[in-house]
């Protein structure tokens, strides 16, 4: 007599069929979904770079190992393995470009470094020689510089002044006195001063970096009287006279130019009368 078998062992039998044929069933439709994810991340991709489907569709075929991008015309992308930049980066003219041949870094309409931190080389020697040579007339010119749309405005340059502190204050150090904080001391103390008295007398008002300026510039004598120092003693007879000199000489330059500033030709014995004594503070520092 035949005995049907077990549910179980017909069940477990049928089983791994039933499991085969399923995956072959759901693998295609699985596939698919890959496929429709790729494509969709892919046209997504593009269209957020601002690449279009024309021409995502009109570019040949990806090559894995080496990825070639198509980019608009001023863009930036890789092409066969090379990089290349082309266009400006930033905003505005004059930006920076990018040779996409060789590389080369080029700036077209960038100014000089100098001139974007306001030194000019050109002024700063003009205004030097106009103080160690007292011939020399000072003009307008002289205390002005042009902006870029052609107006006058007051020359602030400070960057000649803080070359002659510095050069003043290492005369000073040769003689054995380190005394760089008396001078930066006593000079914006003095400027300060200065401006307030001079500003009341002038009818146009001054510039407080203009006036700064000027007498940084007119202190230059000064450091030829520290460096003499090295070579006369202080209780002599040639350092007096030398102060003497020295201290009409920065007087007369800086109250030259702060008339002609100021407007005021006929008030330079005023103007002056408080130079000079700023001028004798850094003489008795640079003889004793």
């Amino acid at each position: 007599m035949l005995q049907n078998p077990p549910l179980q062992s017909v069940i477990q039998g049928q089983m791994p069929g039933l499991a085969q044929q399923q995956q072959q069933q759901t693998a295609p439709a699985n596939q698919t979904k890959i496929n429709n994810s790729i494509d969709f991340m892919d046209s997504n991709q593009l269209s957020g770079s601002g690449y279009s489907n024309a021409s995502y569709n009109s570019q040949p075929a990806r090559n894995t190992s080496t990825p070639a991008w198509s980019t608009p015309a001023g863009g930036y992308g890789i092409s066969g393995g090379g990089s290349y930049f082309e266009g400006a980066i930033g905003s505005g003219g004059g930006g920076m470009h990018r040779s996409n041949s060789l590389g080369q870094m080029s700036f077209d309409d960038e100014p000089p470094l100098l001139e974007e931190l306001g030194i000019d080389i050109g002024k700063i020697f003009q205004r030097t020689i106009s103080v160690l040579n007292p011939i020399t007339k000072v003009t307008v010119e002289m205390l002005s510089s042009k902006t870029q749309d052609g107006r006058e405005v007051p020359d602030s340059d400070m960057a000649g002044p803080l070359l002659v502190a510095l050069l003043l204050g290492a005369c000073m150090l040769l003689q054995g006195k380190v005394h760089f904080g008396y001078i930066y001391g006593v000079g914006g103390v003095g400027c300060t001063s200065l401006w307030m008295v001079l500003t009341l007398m002038s009818h146009r008002g001054l510039d407080f970096w203009q006036m700064t300026s000027i007498l940084g510039y007119c202190l230059l004598p000064m450091v030829l009287l520290a460096f003499f120092k090295l070579f006369f003693v202080a209780t002599g007879f040639v350092m007096p006279v030398l102060s003497a000199l020295v201290i009409g000489w920065c007087t007369i330059r800086s109250s030259e130019m702060l008339v002609l500033s100021m407007g005021v030709q006929n008030e330079r014995a005023l103007v002056a009368y408080p130079v000079a004594l700023f001028y004798t503070c850094f003489a008795m520092l640079s003889i004793f």
